[in-house]
């Protein structure tokens, strides 16, 4: 595949189909594993660590791109700070909505964040859980460059990434097979027969995921691209964006090294 090859068509798992989405919110509440949100214990965690850490208790208004059920901007509202949350799966923005614990404080939005307007000005945007990742590199950039328009001059974006280490690792994965009864890709019983590929040009990650119905048969076929940012890749998006003195985030709280945590200042315009 070349780079416009991966980056054309669905590249995507469609998380914004309603039923995609219905599921994926069963994996968000779990607290079985971390696969699409980190559980209770690490999230309180990291709250805090933001609450401490950067905003030095002060409320502050917050941006919060893919949010998914918006258990960051619920925790972070009940301590006082203005939250606005943007993602777009409707079962977690109807979720994250009905949580709301005071409804001056949060807000929830549904929308695509590569096209959506974000708002502003925020003291602080957040774009956790490598998410960025799944963004091609030009969409990568425009959402950064939207991060940096949205901040308040001093602002502060906070953008955790996955690891080089980690999507090479999974682009260099045997193919594997699962049977389900349910799950993500079906309500039904189902077989998913899953392959990976690693492109070192792109420093990217394919995942094909084939799902045949038990039932009838039926084969659907998905994929997943993400895309790796080595650390002078992210620092060049980042200064392209328009960000100033990057660093990595050495004491955030985490309990995987799948992820790191980086940070970056809007500065004086």
């Amino acid at each position: 595949m070349t780079t416009n090859d991966i980056w054309s068509g669905t590249y995507k798992i469609p998380w914004d189909d309603p039923d995609f989405s219905r599921r994926m919110l069963k994996e968000h509440l779990s607290q079985e594993h971390d696969l699409a949100s980190r559980r209770n214990e690490w999230i309180d965690r990291q709250v805090e660590w933001i609450h401490e850490k950067y905003l030095d208790r002060k409320l502050s208004r917050i941006l919060d791109l893919g949010c998914g059920p918006g258990f960051y901007s619920h925790r972070l509202t009940k301590m006082g700070h203005h939250c606005r949350g943007i993602d777009f799966g409707p079962a977690s923005i109807e979720y994250a909505q009905e949580q709301v614990f005071d409804r001056s404080l949060c807000e929830f939005i549904m929308g695509d964040v590569r096209n959506i307007d974000f708002g502003g000005p925020y003291d602080l945007v957040m774009f956790l859980y490598g998410e960025l990742n799944v963004f091609s590199p030009k969409e990568a950039l425009g959402i950064l460059q939207k991060t940096h328009a949205s901040l308040s001059n001093q602002g502060r974006i906070i953008v955790e990434l996955q690891s080089t280490a980690a999507i090479e690792a999974t682009g260099l994965s045997e193919p594997s097979d699962q049977k389900s009864e349910s799950g993500l890709f079906s309500d039904y019983p189902h077989r998913c027969r899953i392959e990976n590929q690693w492109l070192p040009d792109e420093k990217a990650a394919i995942q094909i995921f084939t799902v045949v119905d038990e039932n009838d048969g039926k084969v659907s076929v998905y994929r997943s691209t993400t895309k790796a940012w080595p650390d002078d890749e992210l620092l060049g998006l980042l200064n392209k964006a328009g960000f100033c003195d990057p660093s990595v985030c050495t004491t955030w709280p985490s309990n995987t090294d799948a992820l790191v945590l980086w940070t970056a200042m809007k500065g004086n315009d």
